[in-house]
């Protein structure tokens, strides 16, 4: 039947949402059991804990950015600096997206201990693997010191998914493909902005 999805999947989804929208202590497994319609025996079946839930939370997220990446960036047939301001209308469509609750790996680094969190082993390996990604597409596109204008672009992007969610509006990731426009611009013509001291 058209869209019908897995118990795996309506488990996923609901823990996803809650993690998010109301937080990841304060989200139980009986909610998640309650508002998914599955049975704990299922639950446990495919995910073992609520730690394996969240694991599994954010492979979901992080298979979104690598698809990303690594397939609909690599096919757009235009200059590597337009493939890097494409990667803004992505984000525009997940925030116009039923499943748009914000970033899990932000969320979740700010809801959990900073020192000896694996939560933020997860969240910084995954930045670093997309880190990379973006910073051999700002290479190609000619900006020099690719590693500091990579790094703007970085908080640039942090900054509109932030926005997004708190503010519910979708077009600012339209806003943020301007700025990081200007980004690209000035290190092309002119190299990246002398650090301050």
């Amino acid at each position: 039947m058209p869209g019908k999805i897995s118990v795996e999947e309506k488990i996923l989804q609901t823990a996803r949402r809650l993690f998010c929208q109301v937080g990841i202590h304060a989200t139980g497994i009986a909610r998640i059991i309650e508002e998914s319609g599955v049975s704990r025996r299922s639950l446990y079946t495919h995910y073992g804990s609520k730690e394996n839930l969240l694991k599994a939370v954010f492979e979901t997220e992080a298979s979104l950015w690598f698809r990303w990446f690594d397939r609909d960036l690599p096919q757009m047939e235009c200059s590597p600096a337009s493939r890097v301001l494409a990667l803004f209308d992505l984000m525009r469509d997940w925030f116009d997206s039923d499943v748009f609750y914000g970033c899990v790996f932000i969320n979740a680094v700010a809801e959990h201990e900073k020192c000896n969190s694996w939560v933020q082993e997860i969240a910084n390996d995954h930045r670093e693997k997309i880190t990379a990604r973006l910073q051999a597409m700002v290479a190609a596109s000619g900006a020099r010191d690719p590693a500091m204008v990579t790094e703007k672009l970085n908080l640039l992007i942090d900054g509109t998914i932030v926005t997004a969610m708190v503010t519910g509006n979708s077009e600012i990731a339209h806003i943020g493909k301007l700025a990081a426009r200007d980004i690209l611009h000035c290190a092309r013509q002119t190299g990246t902005f002398l650090a301050m001291s």
